[in-house]
């Protein structure tokens, strides 16, 4: 027969008697809810395949950024002054790929940061070009594409989950303004 003293001793007649260290015990319990509570984490999971049964989380894009406006002079054909000021304004859209322990709004973080070398490699390359003309904005348009793509693209391969996500760049306005017109005054969210 076992039973237990409020000493914390088991006693068994048949056996000498056990200490319970209750620190030890308390560490142990303590220990394993820590683990526990570490081991499930944050799971992303990819948009259902099957669109008609899926939760209002997952319509849409999980994440999107908007990059600040790059305004880069051009020389421009056809015009009245030899330079007119090219505006683009480059946004991104974050989609998981796969289940993932990593969150959406760590990739928005990187593509917060990564912005300033985006513009940078967007004023390089379009500071190169030749004589531009409305004929050719088609063509710009890919040209800045990729080049930002590239940037996000190199960035995201260094980090551990960035095989996890799509990130799509995508231009949300390009326009042309005479060489008067500068930056459009920037919006950005509450806590930026």
């Amino acid at each position: 027969m076992i039973y237990v003293r409020p000493s914390l001793k088991c006693v068994n007649h048949d056996r000498p008697p056990i200490h319970i260290d209750s620190m030890t015990t308390g560490i142990q319990f303590l220990s394993f809810f820590m683990i526990l509570a570490l081991v499930p984490g944050c799971v992303t999971l990819p948009p259902p395949n099957d669109r008609a049964g899926a939760s209002a989380y997952s319509v849409g894009d999980r994440a999107r950024v908007t990059f600040d406006e790059v305004v880069v002079s051009l020389r421009f054909q056809g015009a009245n002054a030899p330079y007119q000021n090219l505006h683009v304004t480059l946004a991104a859209f974050v989609n998981p790929k796969k289940t993932t322990y990593s969150s959406p709004y760590q990739a928005e973080d990187i593509l917060r940061r990564l912005e300033t070398r985006v513009a940078v490699r967007l004023s390089e390359m379009l500071g190169g070009l030749g004589e531009q003309s409305l004929g050719d904005t088609e063509a710009l348009r890919r040209k800045i594409l990729g080049e930002s793509q590239t940037v996000v693209d190199d960035a995201l391969r260094q980090w551990e989950h960035g095989s996890d996500y799509h990130v799509e760049i995508v231009i949300a306005s390009l326009y042309w303004t005479d060489a008067s017109v500068g930056r459009s005054q920037q919006q950005r969210g509450w806590m930026w």
